[in-house]
């Protein structure tokens, strides 16, 4: 597509500098209901958002329409929220002559994946589960295959680009013995077929279906508790929002004046990555700024903060290429994260307690999370630990707590790196003497 009539328009209409980022994304989805074709859906999606600087303010305009037509109407916006937008400052918009490193996770293999191939999957992996478990009564696949494209650009001449494609497959069942009807649910991020296991994924379905059946909540106290991969990237991952600048100066962030200073285990190591190769990854941020990979917190000690161009200016600092547009201005934003694993398998975190919770499911993080405070208390579901191995399915408990206080009790840390699709890639953490609310 050309882009010139855009910068074209925003020098005669006197916006300079002037920025345009360009994203598209297409996505196939595929749904499974036990032998059936639920759903299918081809959809596509564009973005264009146009940003610059009107008699020295900060102007922007977002559209879904991508024509030539827009540039007037793009311009009229840009200078009409100008009036009333912050300062801006032309330093913030970057030159040319940074230097980027890649950031990998395109194959051409994925996108060549048809409809067909999908929902042939989407039935192996419906059939074959029903198959394996015979008290499997309802299966529910799906299947979506992503891609995103997306080309930052400014009067500077600053033009850059970069591209992902991945896959998310997810599998519900219900499982019935007698009258107890239990559901498990799984999804893997899939970024090359060659890699996925589906008899793997089929395997860990049945075998974690068939042990909740005839869960039940344990008696109210604080027990020795095992949180799964998924669990700990909701925990940490949410956490750790708190490390932006911007939260901090405005004293939002309970991470304010701990600079340095330990505020998690010394068993708990966390990394910005953005060269990992999934699709939460990428090599410029929504300012331009190359990305960079960097410690968070090692050893639990807090080690840095994040910026983006003007809040690292008004610190001293430099930008971490960390810039993401938020309600339509700047702010610094974390983007993927991983908690360092340890040596340990999970079976060996079970071993070390002798009465315990291993907890696999949470429920509420969006209302029963304080992202400021850290407290929380969650509905939960999972597995008795007695005597260092797994017994009996639970739930209908509530496990309550404060991340920073909990997560400095850590017992040891798991080596079962796992990938959540909340941009965050954690092992299974044991952690004393949590709070839960049972029978």
């Amino acid at each position: 597509m050309a882009f010139n009539v855009y910068f074209k328009k925003a020098e005669e209409r006197g916006i300079s500098p002037f920025e345009l980022v360009y994203k598209t994304s297409s996505s196939t989805s595929v749904s499974v209901y036990l032998d059936e074709i639920s759903n299918l859906t081809v959809s596509s999606d564009t973005k264009l958002i146009g940003r610059g600087i009107y008699e020295g303010k900060n102007g922007n305009f977002a559209s879904d329409r991508v024509d030539s037509k827009v540039a007037d109407l793009m311009m009229d916006a840009i200078i009409a929220s100008a009036k009333y937008g912050l300062e801006g400052n032309k330093e913030f918009y970057i030159q040319k002559g940074y230097k980027y490193k890649k950031h990998k996770c395109f194959s051409p293999e994925l996108e060549k994946l048809s409809s067909e191939e999908l929902i042939k999957l989407a039935l192996d992996i419906s059939k074959e589960l029903r198959n394996r478990e015979k008290r499997i009564t309802v299966t529910d696949i799906n299947i979506s295959k992503s891609s995103d494209n997306q080309e930052f650009m400014n009067s500077n001449g600053v033009h850059l680009k970069e591209k992902v494609n991945y896959l998310v497959i997810s599998a519900s069942v219900n499982i019935k013995d007698g009258d107890d009807i239990e559901s498990e649910f799984k999804f893997e991020l899939v970024k090359d077929l060659k890699e996925f296991n589906k008899d793997k994924l089929i395997d860990e379905i049945c075998k974690t279906a068939a042990r909740r059946i005839g869960a039940s909540p344990l008696p109210s106290k604080k027990y020795d508790v095992v949180f799964s991969p998924i669990c700990v990237s909701w925990l940490l991952g949410t956490l750790m929002n708190q490390v932006s600048s911007f939260s901090v100066a405005q004293h939002l962030s309970l991470f304010e004046g701990k600079l340095n200073q330990k505020v998690l285990s010394s068993k708990i190591t966390v990394i910005e990555d953005p060269f990992a190769k999934n699709p939460f990854g990428g090599s410029f941020d929504r300012e331009g700024m190359p990305t960079k990979k960097k410690v968070l917190v090692k050893n639990g000690v807090l080690k840095t903060y994040i910026y983006d161009l003007e809040q690292a200016k008004k610190e001293g600092k430099e930008s971490t290429g960390n810039a993401a547009l938020v309600g339509g201005h700047i702010e610094p934003e974390l983007g993927f994260i991983s908690i360092k694993p340890g040596k340990k398998s999970e079976e060996e975190l079970f071993a070390k307690i002798k009465e315990g919770i291993y907890i696999d499911s949470l429920e509420g993080i969006g209302t029963g999370l304080n992202e400021q405070s850290g407290d929380y208390s969650l509905q939960a579901n999972g597995f008795e630990i007695k005597d260092g191995k797994l017994g009996k399915a639970v739930t209908l408990i509530t496990v309550a707590g404060n991340i920073l206080k909990d997560f400095n009790r850590v017992i040891d840390v798991a080596s079962n790196l796992t990938l959540n699709y909340n941009r965050c890639e954690a092992p299974s953490i044991a952690i004393r003497k949590v709070a839960i609310s049972g029978k």
